[in-house]
């Protein structure tokens, strides 16, 4: 697994060290100014940081379509513990974007230690409604780049409509990983306070089950001030941060 280490700014007193957990696909090329700016302003604070490509992703080893939910949440327990393997003594905290943030969810309930805070960005909860967005936006996209409309690309073009497994917006999938998201329809909040992870989760929409889970001892629920769909062409090689990424970030030290 390829991963990137941002040692703290020289002459900082030494603060919490973070693992950054990147999400799928074109979320992950689009929201990669996004972690590279994090990781610099982290760093100014005094912070450790290690941004990893998971098995498949990225610069990281491995076909994309054999790679599962199951081996993300792994890969993010091993760079854990590479990473508190290089700041002994120092509390790790975890961030995800995404599928990112959902992986991230799934390994904190069995990572040993738990990480001291968890902090989850528009996490995938409903694995279902996630794959009927991709296909949405690969059809949008295909539009958008051809100046047609997608009956048009059907009927004129040959476009085949989007499907799972098989490649979407760029990037396969494979069966492995589209049986576990067509699973999906929770995440572990309940199991993860009780290991007392401090849990902070930021949402772009009201989820009534989400916001319940708010009461959930530990877990701090809020909402996107300005949401951005990362799967959009305008959301392309932006380094522009969301105040509220930093902000909640920085709250956690």
């Amino acid at each position: 697994m390829v991963g990137l280490l941002q040692a703290p700014q020289a002459g900082k007193p030494l603060r919490a060290a973070f693992l950054m957990c990147r999400p799928f696909g074109q979320e992950a090329v689009r929201t990669a100014p996004i972690y590279r700016a994090m990781s610099d302003r982290l760093a100014r604070e005094g912070c450790t940081v290690l941004t990893i490509d998971h098995h498949g992703c990225g610069d990281s080893p491995g076909e994309l379509d054999a790679q599962s939910l199951a081996d993300w949440a792994h890969d993010t327990l091993v760079a854990d513990a590479q990473l508190r393997s290089d700041v002994p003594g120092r509390p790790v905290h975890w961030f995800g974007m995404g599928l990112g943030a959902s992986i991230a969810a799934c390994a904190a309930q069995l990572a040993e230690p738990a990480p001291a805070c968890l902090v989850l960005w528009e996490p995938v909860f409903d694995g279902q409604a996630y794959l009927d967005r991709l296909k949405a936006a690969h059809r949008d996209e295909l539009t958008r780049e051809m100046g047609q409309s997608w009956p048009a690309l059907r009927t004129r073009g040959g476009e085949a409509e989007p499907e799972f497994p098989g490649n979407v917006l760029g990037f396969p999938m494979g069966e492995r990983l589209h049986s576990e998201l067509l699973e999906l329809r929770d995440l572990p909040l309940l199991e993860i306070a009780q290991r007392r992870v401090r849990t902070i989760m930021t949402l772009a929409e009201k989820r009534d089950g989400a916001w319940a889970a708010s009461k959930i001892e530990g877990l701090t629920v809020q909402a996107v001030e300005t949401p951005t769909n990362w799967l959009s062409t305008e959301a392309f090689g932006t380094a522009i941060v969301p105040q509220e990424i930093p902000r909640t970030l920085l709250t956690t030290l």
